[in-house]
């Protein structure tokens, strides 16, 4: 099994995420990762990371081109890509070592602190997936109240 990435150009109406997502929930594939957005176009532009083997690659891909409102599917190679996520972090009231220790790892690792207020924080990263995963970690999970991230994003560096 490998991570596979689907980009999928559809159009924008109710039911397309439904309709792709059930395509996964049949042959039982987890979806790791999806993201949406709106291209300058109006046409919606899906990213889905997921884990399967060729075959099962293959036959989404098919089943999921078939889909009414979808007009491209393309697979996109991993090595080929750049990836990034977004997180937004919000930490419980911290003394001031554990304030220090994570704007130092949050700085360190190219973030920013967005908000400071009663000895909590917000703050924001983005990088790969990995990266962020490793700055969490550090910091210690214990630390955070809650964790919002947005999916990883993903575009090809093939120029057409």
């Amino acid at each position: 099994m490998k991570t596979r990435i689907f980009s999928i150009l559809c159009e924008n109406v109710p039911g397309v995420m439904m309709r792709v997502s059930r395509c996964f929930t049949r042959r039982q594939i987890n979806i790791d990762s999806i993201t949406v957005g709106i291209e300058p176009s109006g046409l919606a532009r899906i990213i889905l990371l997921f884990q399967a083997d060729d075959h099962m690659a293959e036959l989404l891909r098919r089943l999921i081109s078939r889909l009414t409102p979808v007009i491209d599917v393309q697979v996109i190679d991993p090595g080929t890509s750049i990836v990034r996520e977004v997180v937004l972090l919000k930490t419980r009231r911290l003394n001031n070592d554990e304030m220090w220790k994570v704007m130092h790892h949050v700085e360190k690792a190219g973030g920013r602190i967005l908000e400071s207020k009663g000895n909590a924080l917000i703050a924001e990263l983005s990088g790969s997936h990995e990266d962020i995963e490793k700055v969490i970690e550090e910091i210690g999970a214990d630390v955070f109240r809650e964790v919002a991230r947005s999916g990883q994003v993903i575009i090809s560096r093939e120029l057409e």
